[in-house]
């Protein structure tokens, strides 16, 4: 057997399994890989490539009648259609954001810090930039649909984007909790 160089003391790392650096990678690669399961599996099953409006015809599926559906669409922008056709700045934005929240996250200290929701971001994060990369635009298909007008409520989106909206929420309302509590403890 060969000799340890070195141990971390499991006093050091919160003597647990699932330590907040692992619940990070574990959001992280869990939001990446059912982000692009759901769009693969969606996307062949409904099937069809975009037209210049980004929708893809023909193919919705009503999963609650009037109130929610799958439609195929591909978004060229960012969060409502913002910037469309500007790729380069997203994966400029991407480059940045994923480094950042990996380094925030291996430098956090504050206990209790819900480091899976940066996780949440990060694996959403690049879910969609895999999508800017290898396909016509960000791959979309959840729909909530006004039942009075049939209309969207809000643009299509996909899993990347429920985890991102999620991770970025919780870690705010974290951060305005333990800001609170701070102020009041101080």
């Amino acid at each position: 057997m060969g000799k340890v160089l070195y141990r971390v003391p499991t006093t050091d790392r919160g003597g647990t399994l699932l330590t907040p650096i692992r619940w990070f990678w574990l959001a992280a690669a869990l939001a990446m890989a059912v982000d692009l399961a759901s769009k693969s599996l969606i996307f062949q099953l409904l099937g069809g490539s975009p037209s210049e409006d980004g929708l893809v015809r023909n193919a919705v599926v009503w999963l609650l009648p009037g109130a929610f559906r799958l439609i195929l669409h591909y978004n060229t922008g960012g969060a409502f259609g913002w910037a469309a056709g500007n790729v380069l700045l997203f994966l400029g934005a991407t480059a940045v954001l994923v480094p950042v929240l990996v380094m925030t996250a291996y430098h956090c200290r504050e206990p209790g810090s819900p480091l899976w929701c940066l996780g949440l971001i990060v694996g959403g994060a690049i879910g969609n930039l895999y999508d800017r990369l290898f396909h016509a635009g960000v791959r979309d298909f959840l729909e909530v649909v006004n039942p009075g007008n049939g209309q969207g409520l809000w643009p299509v989106f996909n899993v990347a984007d429920v985890a991102i909206v999620v991770g970025v929420g919780v870690y705010l309302a974290w951060s305005v909790a333990d800001s609170s509590r701070r102020r009041q403890g101080a």
